[in-house]
């Protein structure tokens, strides 16, 4: 009787035991699930674990050869996916920022992370079920026999590129009528993919756009001043790239000799100059032209509609006017009366306005009165990854018909 008391009082230890372990092991399990969710919430981020990525989806359903049972998952969270298939080849710029699934749309904080991006055409059991599928515009021209089999009216084709339509003109017929949308660096594109964004102060993006609205600027305060007062040389350009589509290694040329009279000159680092500054030091090289330089060339490599890279930021965020040269409206992108556009000047007139500046410290400091009201930033591949999945979650610019009946034409102005 006694032995058999002794056993069930140490089964029921052992019982209360596993019982009170596996609470334990639960309560902590749902603190750190807690904490994650506070950590998420007070960083103002999602979570990094989500459970609708295509490694998640992949990883909790056994079958997933067939969209359907992705689908499902999907549906049972009453999550609206928008599918985008990337027909390119492997490793493409800048398709590869964007990746896989839909983690891009959580690294940027993206208004809408509901998009799955895949580059394989299998990942659905029918390539018509997409929402909508990107061509490459480096690629397209070399992948006419590799293009989708069939489509629906339902999908967007998209135009994706950033590289100038100078260098990567589109040239066969097939691609006129093709196209739904575009998501280049054109302010007239559907969906917008650029190299730079303009912020107002207060962090709102205000730009590029194909109106912009500038404000009457202040004028700048001693802090700004500080920046500029010990300047001593006219310009510099960094350039690696010397037979370019625009020849701008010519009008520099030219440049250097209508400074000469005014006793000023261009420098040039890099490939296509005797100066040097490495990239892999960038930033002391930023340094000499805050501390040193007047002007710097902002010289396209090409010509295109709205065709500005990240070579206006190397000036305005390193305390130099930007001289520009490309077929873009700067004006869209930099207030008037803050740049000087060589290509309109020409060579000799913008020397002498370089000369006449430089003298003119009042003059000088006007060309920054921009920093009071805004801020550059270089976003190619970063922020505006989100648009895509922006514009397939506006329905009533998804569900409108648009088609490009003259592609090439919108495309190869320069060609």
């Amino acid at each position: 009787m006694n032995s058999e008391i002794t056993i069930n009082l140490s089964v029921g230890r052992h019982c209360i035991v596993k019982h009170v372990t596996l609470i334990a092991i639960f309560t902590i399990l749902l603190n750190i699930c807690a904490a994650l969710y506070i950590l998420g919430r007070n960083n103002n981020k999602p979570i990094l674990f989500d459970i609708f990525s295509r490694k998640n989806i992949e990883a909790n359903a056994e079958t997933t050869s067939k969209d359907e049972d992705r689908q499902e998952l999907y549906e049972k969270s009453n999550v609206d996916v928008k599918y985008i298939l990337q027909w390119h080849e492997d490793g493409s710029y800048p398709f590869y920022v964007i990746g896989e699934d839909n983690s891009v749309f959580f690294k940027y904080n993206c208004p809408y992370t509901n998009c799955i991006m895949t580059d394989d055409p299998n990942y659905l059991s029918d390539v018509t079920r997409f929402d909508a599928v990107l061509f490459h515009g480096n690629e397209i021209d070399h992948e006419i026999l590799k293009l989708p089999p069939k489509r629906s009216t339902k999908q967007k084709y998209v135009f994706a590129a950033t590289e100038s339509a100078h260098y990567y003109p589109i040239q066969n017929p097939i691609y006129d009528n093709f196209f739904n949308w575009t998501w280049t660096y054109r302010l007239d594109s559907e969906v917008y993919w650029g190299y730079i964004t303009i912020y107002d102060l207060n962090g709102i993006v205000v730009g590029p756009k194909l109106e912009m609205h500038w404000p009457d600027m202040d004028p700048i305060g001693i802090e700004i001043q500080n920046n500029l007062v010990n300047k001593s040389k006219a310009a510099a350009w960094f350039v690696s790239n010397c037979n370019s589509k625009s020849h701008r290694e010519l009008e520099v040329t030219k440049i250097q000799i209508e400074l000469a009279k005014y006793g000023w000159s261009v420098d040039i680092y890099g490939k296509c100059g005797e100066l040097k500054c490495p990239r892999s030091n960038s930033k002391s090289c930023y340094e000499l032209i805050k501390k040193d330089y007047y002007f710097y060339f902002s010289f396209e490599n090409s010509f295109a509609e709205d065709y500005v890279t990240e070579k206006l930021l190397t000036a305005l965020n390193n305390y130099a006017v930007p001289v520009v040269f490309g077929a873009a409206n700067y004006s869209r992108f930099v207030p008037p009366g803050a740049y000087l556009n060589a290509r309109e000047l020409g060579p000799e007139k913008l020397a002498k306005a370089m000369d006449e500046i430089i003298k003119n410290k009042t003059r000088y400091y006007d060309f920054f009165r921009w920093r009071n009201h805004f801020v550059y930033e270089e976003t190619i591949g970063t922020i505006d990854g989100c648009n895509i999945c922006t514009a397939l979650n506006d329905q009533e610019k998804f569900n409108t018909y648009s088609l490009y009946e003259n592609f090439r034409k919108w495309w190869n102005e320069y060609d």
